[in-house]
């Protein structure tokens, strides 16, 4: 083996494990490295006599899509907002390729989000993404099958994809006969006062780079707005 082959596989088996412990299912793992399913499957056991409990973390084994993901308003609200996140650390490019590094730091920051507005509306958890879903979604942004678009009445980047269940457009604006009594810019704001993070729309706004550097933990959230 070559240094430079050596180089290559040291980097896709870090990857790989990296990959494991955030969650990611087998074929999404497979699919980003280039490992054999053996392989992986070598590396749960490692990791696992290493002590780590990896079903803590990977809650699903399957992959979903669009049509599987978003079914209502709420599930577009999440995924809106984790898109965004990923969208605003990985830059551009996530258009057109998949950064998993920027999906893992987006991903961290939408937990950290959900835990906030959760406390002002405990109804947002009834809609959780894992890291998989949110690799799903990545992947139909880089393939054309799923865009940012800009709602005319609000003016909020909202996600979108051609596969969804649901005819509802901007998630943020739509108000259902049913509503619940915090509509999506009542519970942003009071994130907002929470963790003084300035939301305003769909856009993430922080007051200079080092906070985008300290976005990953729970302490300092990087909110969506336009």
């Amino acid at each position: 083996m070559s240094r430079n082959t050596g180089a290559n596989w040291l980097k896709r088996w870090v990857t790989a494990r990296q990959m494991a412990l955030m969650g990611y299912v087998t074929r999404i793992i497979i699919l980003e490295t280039g490992l054999t399913d053996k392989q992986v499957r070598r590396l749960y056991r490692d990791l696992e006599d290493e002590g780590f409990k990896l079903d803590k973390n990977r809650t699903t084994r399957t992959t979903r899509s669009g049509a599987t993901l978003l079914l209502n308003q709420l599930s577009k609200i999440h995924a809106s907002l984790l898109m965004q996140l990923y969208r605003q650390v990985g830059g551009e490019s996530v258009a057109t390729s998949i950064s998993i590094s920027a999906l893992d730091r987006a991903y961290r920051m939408y937990q950290a989000l959900l835990c906030e507005m959760a406390v002002i509306d405990p109804a947002i958890r009834n809609v959780t993404f894992t890291i998989s879903d949110a690799w799903c979604l990545a992947s139909e942004l880089r393939s054309e099958e799923a865009m940012f678009e800009t709602c005319d009445s609000c003016q909020c980047d909202f996600f979108t994809s051609i596969h969804q269940s649901t005819g509802i457009g901007c998630p943020f604006c739509y108000e259902a006969p049913n509503r619940s009594k915090h509509s999506t810019f009542e519970v942003l704001n009071n994130v907002e006062k929470r963790t003084l993070v300035t939301v305003a729309g769909t856009k993430p706004l922080l007051p200079d780079e080092n906070k985008i550097a300290a976005a990953s933990s729970k302490d300092e959230v990087l909110a969506v707005a336009k």
